[in-house]
């Protein structure tokens, strides 16, 4: 009996030997990461009412050990004390300590807690979780310094178009501004590289009847479009300068505009077919692909078009303003016009009545559908932030000039690749044919 029990007790004592072994072998062999990076930060505070902070995104530069905010923080941003929120290579102990710097020489041990002066924030380090491995990071946290949405405008050319000018219209085409404007008896035109607009040459344009609608051109990748109504015939230039008809299947009544597709965009118009205005699409016009009639009171001459391309390819279409109709009412509604398997259907957007929309002009800036329009004896500004479905007059921060600035209508507008608006000429509210140019800028641009 005593020789079992012993055997026994033994047996238990080796086991436990050999367990406690094991464990003493792996608390020997473990590592700790060497890993001082940071992988994730944001802000919270309880000052900060319009939840701007916790949408801000910083950008984490490993490499120049730097943590900002690329788009700066609204005007006259304000939080005196903020939470941070960073994350390391694992979630659980990812640093075994983290150290700030405030300005103007204060330096304290992190706790999650804590709540930091951010305006103060110079230096995050981080020690991994090796003890060891230190990583600094430079903190910069942007805020406007002034008005990012005030828009400061500039008049680049005082009168640029040789007189007499009876109609104009103006295009950004291949690197340039085209101004087109009738005399009187012929078409004529002047350029300046895009981006410059004080400098203009006469161009020597060939194959444009003095005819042609000037308020009908429409612009693609490789080519200019112009009709002239009289006749119905479609003109086409490669180059701005040199110009040719294009033989087509159908009479051309209407350009509306580069209609988006979800595939190949291509030009929206109207033509006759079978004695009604019915849409077409086409690539060049020399091959019109029928769809459905125009719907009642769209107009079909001197409206202002642009065309809406958001990232979905079901959010894609073409918006007008103002215009005539086929009997020669004013048009006072805005037009969403979608493409839907082959037709076109119709929106009228939501805009206060008490807009005028004639001679209107649409143009998009800042991610924004913008419509310059008049109000009483002075032109203002309305955006749409969901791309012409509903309107908001812009704030004081975006009035054109008190002085110097002419009232006008149907004017040209286009925005360059460098932010910039241009606004050329229009008709004063004498009838006077302007030929000023002027360059608008919102103030985030300016250091772009």
């Amino acid at each position: 009996m005593v020789s079992k029990y012993f055997s026994l007790a033994w047996l238990l004592v080796l086991n436990l030997l050999l367990l406690t072994s094991c464990l003493n072998s792996n608390n020997e062999e473990l590592e700790y990461s060497p890993d001082a990076q940071i992988y994730s930060f944001s802000l919270s505070s309880a000052t900060d009412t319009s939840d701007i902070l916790p949408s801000t995104k910083f950008t984490i530069d490993q490499v120049n050990g730097k943590i900002f905010n690329e788009e700066p923080l609204p005007y006259l941003f304000q939080a005196d004390s903020v939470i941070l929120n960073i994350t390391g290579s694992s979630t659980y102990n990812p640093f075994t300590l983290v150290q700030l710097k405030l300005r103007p020489d204060s330096t304290y041990n992190w706790v999650q807690a804590d709540s930091v002066a951010i305006s103060r924030l110079e230096k995050i380090t981080t020690t991994a979780p090796d003890g060891i491995t230190q990583k600094s990071y430079d903190f910069q946290l942007n805020i406007y310094q002034e008005d990012p949405y005030l828009l400061q405008w500039v008049l680049k050319n005082p009168g640029y178009l040789p007189a007499p000018v009876v109609s104009q219209k103006t295009i950004a085409f291949k690197g340039q501004f085209i101004t087109y404007f009738n005399s009187g008896t012929a078409t004529k035109a002047m350029s300046t590289n895009s981006g410059d607009g004080t400098v203009w040459t006469a161009l020597s344009l060939t194959g444009l009847p003095p005819t042609l609608r000037l308020s009908s051109l429409v612009t693609t990748d490789n080519a200019v479009y112009g009709l002239d109504t009289t006749t119905g015939i479609v003109y086409q230039s490669a180059n701005g300068i040199n110009w040719s008809q294009v033989v087509t299947t159908h009479t051309v009544k209407t350009i509306y505009g580069v209609l988006p597709l979800a595939t190949q965009d291509n030009i929206l118009a109207a033509a006759e077919i079978d004695g009604e205005l019915t849409f077409v699409q086409t690539d060049n016009f020399s091959v019109l692909k029928p769809m459905n009639k125009l719907p009642a009171n769209l107009p079909v001459r001197d409206f202002s078009a642009i065309k809406a391309d958001m990232t979905s390819s079901y959010s894609k279409y073409l918006i007008l303003s103002g215009g005539v109709t086929t009997d020669g009412s004013l048009n006072n509604n805005i037009w969403i016009l979608l493409e839907n398997n082959g037709s076109i259907s119709s929106i009228l957007s939501r805009i206060p009545n008490t807009v005028s929309l004639q001679g209107s002009s649409l143009f998009f800036y800042d991610d924004k559908t913008y419509l310059m329009t008049t109000s009483s004896d002075k032109n203002i500004l309305m955006f749409s932030n969901n791309y012409g479905l509903d309107w908001t007059a812009a704030a004081e921060n975006q009035a054109f000039p008190s002085s110097g600035f002419t009232r006008r209508t149907n004017t040209s507008i286009v925005t360059d690749a460098g932010n910039n608006i241009w606004i050329f000429g229009g008709i004063s509210a004498t009838q006077t044919q302007l030929t000023d140019a002027w360059k608008g800028r919102l103030s985030k641009y300016a250091t772009n």
